[in-house]
């Protein structure tokens, strides 16, 4: 294999390879599989770069002078550190020897020379395409800003493999149009984004897969380059995104995410809180000033027109402050919580101002925001 490629050209797909390289460099799944094809006979050629393993695939495609077609594999991290290191406007030759397969790297007066393995070990059977007609087609943003504003409350707990994922759903609503949504959950805590989207070749049949936190990384580095749309196919246990000459295929958690619905109160009203949002985040802040850096119980006394924050540590002391909130109605009062789990929450929303509401001291915390109605976030209280 021979190619000649720009620097930016190449960079961009191992750049999105990244995310999906083993962490041992002697592994094969840390490897690159880099196929050209083309030649004098096809002027049109290109390279596809596959990387990942069976839990998340990608496939990246990249055009080209293809000047001898062939397969090569490669250390992925260490490619694109080279790749990176070069100087803007490069011009890049790839060649690849298929009896060492040790690939040669020049670039003006650079050259480089990385060790591979055998082309054959690398189980490209996985990234084969699959036909699919359950296909929609949405906006990048969209289901960018969607992922970006729900992971925060993805569990870390193994041993609870349903809440180490997102939970994607698609629902019909109305000609051309569908309801996305993205839904993540710690046990502590739930954040729900959804967003009406336009679609194209959509069968109108709602879905849902869980998409564990490693794809979800995978699906934002596809979703950074210029295509302004994405499409999302429904494939057996998979869920296939592809845009801007990135596919890519992830293996659906194999468990049943809770029933978040249910968490979510229908009735919020007793205490309801609307604020900006920076007055409460640096109020709350100045009050977690003594936490020392650990969890605590914030108690906040909710009263009409006014809202008092506090905090005690057992060692360091307390701390108390009160804010003005024109927009506060109660009827009852206290409320305990995470302060964490609410920073995360306000700072998720990206709005300027915020309602907090919760029937009592042992109810769910509902936050959300008049700027974004499409947004919930719900924090569960702390016994005070």
């Amino acid at each position: 294999m021979k190619i000649r490629i720009d620097s930016a050209a190449l960079l961009l797909p191992l750049y999105r390879a990244q995310g999906a390289l083993a962490a041992d460099a002697a592994q094969v799944m840390a490897c690159v599989h880099i196929a050209a094809s083309g030649g004098e006979r096809d002027p049109l050629g290109g390279i596809v770069v596959c990387a990942g393993d069976i839990d998340a695939m990608m496939t990246l495609n990249a055009q080209c002078d293809v000047i001898a077609p062939g397969v090569a594999l490669v250390p992925g991290k260490a490619l694109y550190s080279v790749v990176k290191a070069l100087p803007p406007g490069s011009v890049v030759t790839l060649s690849s020897d298929e009896v060492t397969n040790r690939m040669t790297i020049e670039a003006g007066r650079s050259r480089y020379h990385l060790n591979g393995m055998a082309p054959a070990e690398f189980p490209l059977s996985l990234f084969a395409s699959k036909a699919d007609d359950r296909h929609l087609l949405c906006d990048k943003s969209a289901l960018a800003g969607m992922l970006s504003r729900v992971m925060f409350s993805v569990s870390g707990e193994t041993s609870r493999p349903a809440l180490c994922g997102v939970l994607i759903e698609v629902k019909p609503a109305g000609d051309g149009q569908a309801i996305l949504s993205a839904v993540t959950t710690d046990g502590h805590r739930l954040s729900k984004v959804e967003r009406q989207v336009v679609t194209a070749d959509f069968d109108r049949v709602a879905r849902k897969a869980l998409l564990h936190s490693h794809g979800a990384d995978l699906l934002q580095r596809i979703c950074e380059g210029a295509d302004p749309s994405v499409g999302v196919s429904f494939a057996g246990r998979d869920i296939v995104f592809a845009s801007d000459n990135a596919r890519l295929r992830v293996r659906q958690i194999d468990e049943t995410f809770p029933d978040y619905a249910r968490v979510i109160p229908d009735d919020r009203g007793d205490v309801v809180l609307s604020m900006p949002v920076a007055d409460l985040t640096s109020a709350m802040r100045r009050v977690m000033a003594l936490s020392a850096g650990k969890d605590v119980t914030l108690k906040m006394l909710a009263s009409e027109g006014t809202v008092a924050m506090s905090m005690s540590h057992g060692f360091m002391g307390d701390a108390l402050e009160e804010v003005e909130a024109p927009a506060c109605t109660v009827k009852r009062g206290a409320i305990g919580f995470n302060p964490r789990y609410l920073l995360d929450a306000c700072r998720a929303l990206g709005t300027d101002t915020v309602q907090i509401e919760a029937s009592d001291e042992f109810s769910p915390c509902v936050v959300t925001s008049d700027e974004d109605p499409g947004a919930i976030y719900i924090v569960m209280p702390m016994r005070l």
